[in-house]
């Protein structure tokens, strides 16, 4: 009688221990889940993070060179601005998530196709534009899997210094990790243009 009990107890406890056991290892392994989903989301931010300030870097580079023109010294002065890039909305304008721009890139003077730039939002995609004319003159600068840019806006200062147009353009950034507005990242840059324009053009460039 003593023996067959013992061996009951012995039997109960183990499947008590497997209990527990499992118990523990459930745990264990929604811990590690726990971690593992922390890690994901922590290198998705900085992923997130890392895309949006490379694409808001590449545009303020582009855009501080908004209006250059070799040779600006025989083409403009405080009473005018005569040359290809200070003669239409194309060589700068800005309007709601859209701005427009040009610069002479090979310093010829003269405003060739290739020297329109540009910035807008389309579907969730930054958009660049990369010609004058075209159908294609438009191509995204962010890929859409890996970055939803949700929002776009710019703000011009301008000041008159001694006849001359100064401006500053502030734009911000807003993107989310696809599909999840719960990690969104918001980031804004001030960009100071470095080609002042004549104080004639501020009605065009600057209303």
């Amino acid at each position: 009688m003593g023996h067959t009990r013992a061996r009951g107890e012995t039997l109960t406890g183990l499947l008590v221990g497997m209990a527990v056991g499992l118990v523990v290892l459930a745990a264990g392994m929604q811990m590690l889940a726990q971690q593992l989903r922390g890690h994901r989301h922590s290198l998705q931010a900085s992923h997130l993070q890392h895309d949006l300030r490379a694409a808001m870097d590449w545009m303020s580079r582009e855009l501080r060179q908004a209006q250059h023109v070799a040779g600006a010294w025989q083409t403009r002065s405080p009473s005018r601005c005569d040359d290809p890039f200070c003669d239409g909305p194309e060589d700068f304008s800005i309007e709601d998530h859209w701005i427009d721009f040009s610069h002479d890139r090979n310093h010829n003077g003269m405003q060739d196709n290739n020297e329109c730039m540009g910035f807008r939002l389309s579907d969730k995609a930054l958009m660049a534009r990369r010609s004058c004319s075209g159908t294609g003159s438009w191509l995204p600068l962010t890929d859409r899997a890996s970055l939803e840019v949700t929002a776009l806006s710019w703000q011009l200062q301008c000041e008159l210094r001694q006849g001359w147009l100064h401006r500053s353009v502030q734009f911000t950034l807003v993107g989310q990790w696809p599909g999840d507005p719960t990690r969104s990242v918001r980031l804004s840059q001030t960009v100071h243009l470095r080609n002042a324009l004549p104080a004639s053009a501020q009605a065009l460039f600057c209303p």
